[in-house]
């Protein structure tokens, strides 16, 4: 098994097996973080094409900084990439729910309630939760809670400003607690 440096290398001069070994090394990771913003199969197919089309054809400027290095720069190219595809089929546009169909805020002691049940959900239910989010949503979401970026990165890089990114974030939240909260009444 190459290591991420020779990988890298192998990839910068143009090494089939190299390339191969990258895909299946990197592909189902990948794969996971497109389908968590483009909600669907075959646009998460579509993407992985365009992504390792870009990492192939752009690996030379990558500069290696040590172990995960490469494995963070692919998985920003893949979240770019589905960035792309939803600007191209104009679906960040912000998909508005009426305050009102969120139903009432929750307390904080529900909160903590539904927290708890959380941990008896599965990981799969819960991101085809995330999944089923308005795209505006779920792109905020994914940005904000499980990518790390701050409001102010989202809105630079989606074009909205800082205020909308946490409104979206707020709604994302709640329209996820109603689906958690569904979810375990309809178990029960």
């Amino acid at each position: 098994m190459m290591s991420e440096r020779e990988i890298c290398h192998g990839c910068k001069r143009g090494i089939a097996s190299a390339q191969r070994e990258l895909f299946d090394r990197y592909s189902p990771a990948l794969m996971a973080v497109i389908y968590r913003y483009v909600g669907s199969d075959d646009d998460a197919s579509d993407v992985m094409q365009d992504t390792f089309l870009k990492i192939y054809t752009t690996i030379h400027s990558f500069v290696w900084e040590g172990d995960g290095s490469l494995r963070a720069w692919i998985t920003r190219i893949a979240v770019n990439q589905s960035l792309n595809f939803l600007r191209r089929k104009k679906r960040l546009k912000a998909t508005t729910v009426p305050v009102e169909a969120l139903g009432e805020t929750t307390s904080d002691s529900d909160n903590d309630h539904l927290a708890e049940q959380v941990d008896n959900i599965d990981v799969s239910t819960i991101m085809q939760m995330v999944a089923e989010l308005p795209d505006g949503y779920r792109t905020v979401f994914n940005l904000y809670c499980l990518d790390g970026y701050s409001h102010q990165e989202i809105a630079a890089q989606l074009g909205i400003s800082e205020k909308t990114s946490a409104s979206q974030l707020t709604r994302a939240k709640a329209l996820l607690a109603r689906k958690i909260d569904s979810y375990i009444n309809n178990k029960a």
